[in-house]
Order: structure tokens, then C-alpha cells, then sequence
């Protein structure tokens, strides 16, 4: 499979009507990031509360929420959460908006949707009057903090983040818009 064109790929913001969708894509696209390092039951638990169909659902209709959705043709293959949610105390800006999920199934890897997805969660965290763009991520994804370097993040930080009952430290990356 060859990398996308800018004809082919396409997005827009998400409906009511996509959170089955987006709740499936979202779920695997977890799965795929972080089963491999994790245990089995943690994962399905996370997913349970934080991707399913109500929780999209509330997700989609928060004005605070921007939510995108990643098109290849007229399959959906990707999508970002750009959520108004208070910075960590390493972010000392006032206009910074979290890039809350990011994320793209694991076949389209490397093949041109990150980035044009990246450009679209920027846009809504201009929207929403941000001067930066800040995220979480766990420390041990070695080719997610290597792509957000590349594209202009910078680590600041860092932030504590319960995942199946255990606390675990994830990198603050801040990108100026």
C-alpha cells in the first residue's frame, strides 16, 4: 500500500452519529498501541470505561471537545481529540488545549495520515484560541515521542497517569502553534 494522496484522505468533525465508529476504532487503535507492554485485563478494563459507545458519545457533544475524524476514501483510519482540559502544572501558558487522543490504525502507519491529521487537531486548538498544543504520552512508546519530536514537540515535563491501577509517568510534550 503507497502513501495517501491529498485527493483520497479527508476529514471532518465527528457526529452523534459515529460514536459506534469511533468507539470501535478507537478501542483497537489502543489495543494495538499498548498490548504488546501490557497486561491483557488492564487493557480491556481502560478500554471499557474510555472508549466505548456513551462515553464517545458525551465526548462528541462536549463543546469543549474537538473530535476528528481521519477518512482514507470511506474508510475511517484515524482521528484526534483536541479537549480544553487544564494543562499540568510543567505548562505555564494560559492559551494551551491537550491533544487528548491521536491516534491512527496500526495498517496505515507510515503511509501519510499522521501529519495531515496533526495539521487538523492544530487548526481546532486554534479554534478554541490556543497559542499551544500540549499532550501525555507514556514514556515507554519510543516511536510516538520520536514522531511528536519530529513535528515540533518538545518535552517539558512530566505527569502522573492511572492506567489499571497502577500510576504511571508519561512525558508532557508541548508544540507552540
Amino acid at each position: 500500500m503507497s502513501s495517501v494522496t491529498s485527493h483520497t484522505l479527508s476529514f471532518r468533525r465527528a457526529l452523534s452519529e459515529d460514536a459506534a465508529a469511533l468507539a470501535a476504532l478507537a478501542e483497537q487503535t489502543f489495543i494495538d498501541t499498548y498490548s504488546e507492554q501490557n497486561d491483557a485485563q488492564q487493557i480491556r478494563e481502560h478500554c471499557r470505561k474510555n472508549f466505548g459507545i456513551p462515553q464517545q458519545l458525551k465526548e462528541i457533544n462536549d463543546p469543549s471537545y474537538a473530535v476528528i475524524l481521519a477518512y482514507q476514501e470511506q474508510e475511517l483510519v484515524g482521528f484526534a481529540q483536541v479537549v480544553q482540559n487544564p494543562p499540568p502544572d510543567s505548562i505555564v501558558a494560559d492559551q494551551a488545549v491537550a491533544l487528548y487522543r491521536y491516534y491512527v490504525k496500526k495498517e496505515w502507519h507510515g503511509k501519510g495520515i499522521a501529519t495531515p491529521l496533526l495539521v487538523e487537531a492544530e487548526q481546532a486548538a486554534k479554534d478554541f484560541g490556543a497559542e499551544q498544543l500540549w499532550l501525555g504520552m507514556w514514556e515507554h512508546n519510543a516511536r510516538a515521542l520520536a514522531y511528536y519530536q519530529k513535528v515540533g514537540f518538545q518535552h517539558v515535563g512530566w505527569m502522573d497517569y492511572e492506567f489499571g491501577g497502577v500510576i504511571e509517568r508519561d512525558y508532557v510534550l508541548l508544540k507552540s502553534l
